[in-house]
């Protein structure tokens, strides 16, 4: 069996991924936030993400917004996916059926489900008191977003019929990933839906498996829609979770489960990596055995607001997230792409998304010896150092001495973008150090003062 992953996948919001630096509007947080910045940084921004793509192995390029009016609508979306693919790279789109905004996420457009539920306030979903349903917002500022009803079938030949149109409308569009939801906060709870939930064995399940009857409501349809409309594009399943997080994945006779089974082997279902834990996972990894004929995605939070923080060094993760997904038998992988390779952390983190992708086994060592030292002067010693000192956020007490080597590091280099990594690294890591020295110095001076009182 070849060791070598198949594809090499980028996950983004819209409003925060930014490629084009110094720019008004930049965002680094949120889910469903209003798009800030200027219309034509939205093809700026991805367009130099679909370059560095081509040239570094990534092979496709997931976006949450990808259509949104104010930063071009179909017609932005038009243009990036056409030059994607006359790069060799794959635009796909991420939505919600029934929440996230639907497949146009925020315009006057005939896909947009805002505007349909507005339309259509029988198609919104009801919570356990009766109120229509929301997507959990992260911030006030938030845009108020409600969810469908999956048991209403007004709603389902709406979702259907848009996604046959949004293949039609943009024939280099590379794929969709679909979601469900994924908050208990945005789930049904009228009669139909908890009839048709407690008929699936799901009613009483909680995260992730609290969708299966939802999921398995649309999926199947969706997928054969968006196949006939375009049999090159990729399907992809959100899963919510990790299979070894729950145990109704590997229950093939589950009534959602088998609905979901019905899907041709083409489908790619998506697993993430929230709360997984991989000490358990290495003694047991394969996928379960009905599930193991379908493309299978290892998403992983990598660098992100949601783990460690963004621009965090996480060379180690994208390691290990790549092996366990070649020994569980998964194909592809994935991880967030919206910071700009600039940040020589972030860029690292992406280069050894592709190398681990084909060579799944390698070590850190081996990354650093292949991959990092010729980008970073031509010494395998210093590559060792930066994987190093690009974790002493963590020990922040360490950070003054390694800036200082970082410095007689730099003296001696001569290539322009090999010294760009390391003033990169060095004003990362001071970053953390003055919140570490003004923290410790506002420490010391309130216990001053109660030894004073």
């Amino acid at each position: 069996m070849s060791q070598k992953l198949q594809h090499k996948l980028f996950w983004n919001w819209d409003h925060s991924t930014n490629w084009k630096l110094n720019v008004n509007g930049i965002q680094n947080t949120g889910v469903g936030n209003y798009y800030t910045k200027a219309p034509e940084v939205f093809e700026t921004d991805f367009k130099r993400m679909v370059d560095f793509a081509a040239a570094n192995g990534i092979d496709g390029v997931g976006v949450v917004g990808l259509l949104r009016e104010c930063h071009g609508g179909e017609f932005a979306a038009r243009r990036l996916c056409t030059y994607a693919r006359e790069k060799g790279v794959r635009i796909y789109l991420i939505a919600g059926l029934y929440s996230y905004g639907g497949l146009f996420y925020e315009g006057n457009h005939p896909l947009s489900l805002e505007n349909f539920l507005a339309k259509n306030p029988d198609c919104i979903g009801r919570n356990i008191g009766g109120d229509k349903t929301v997507v959990p917002r992260t911030d006030k500022h938030n845009k108020i977003e409600y969810c469908g009803c999956p048991s209403n079938k007004t709603l389902n030949n709406y979702i259907l019929d848009c996604l046959d149109l949004l293949f039609r409308m943009i024939p280099d569009l590379g794929g969709i990933q679909m979601e469900v939801g994924d908050s208990w906060l945005g789930l049904c709870h009228c009669d139909k839906c908890r009839e048709r939930r407690e008929a699936m064995n799901a009613d009483k399940l909680r995260s992730p498996a609290f969708y299966f009857a939802d999921m398995a409501n649309i999926y199947p349809q969706a997928g054969e829609v968006v196949r006939t409309s375009n049999p090159d594009a990729w399907v992809i399943c959100e899963m919510y979770g990790h299979f070894r997080n729950n145990p109704t994945y590997f229950d093939a006779g589950n009534p959602a489960m088998k609905e979901l089974l019905k899907m041709p082997e083409s489908t790619f279902l998506q697993w993430g990596d929230r709360g997984v834990n991989y000490e358990a996972w290495a003694k047991e990894p394969l996928l379960p055995e009905h599930l193991r004929k379908y493309q299978h995605i290892f998403r992983c939070h990598h660098s992100t607001q949601w783990s460690g923080g963004r621009h965090t060094l996480a060379v180690e993760e994208v390691r290990r997230q790549c092996e366990m997904a070649y020994k569980s038998g998964i194909q592809n992988v994935s991880m967030f792409g919206e910071c700009s390779p600039f940040n020589s952390t972030s860029e690292f983190n992406y280069l050894a998304l592709n190398y681990f992708g084909d060579n799944p086994l390698n070590s850190t060592s081996d990354f650093a010896r292949d991959v990092m030292a010729p980008l970073l002067g031509g010494s395998y010693d210093n590559a060792l150092r930066f994987l190093k000192f690009g974790t002493l956020i963590k020990e922040p007490e360490k950070i003054t001495a390694a800036v200082q080597e970082i410095a007689k590091i730099c003296a001696s280099i001569k290539n322009a973008e090999a010294l760009r990594r390391w003033i990169y690294l060095a004003n990362y890591l001071n970053s953390y150090n003055w919140e570490f020295q003004h923290t410790k110095r506002a420490a010391n001076a309130a216990k001053l003062n109660l030894d004073m009182m």
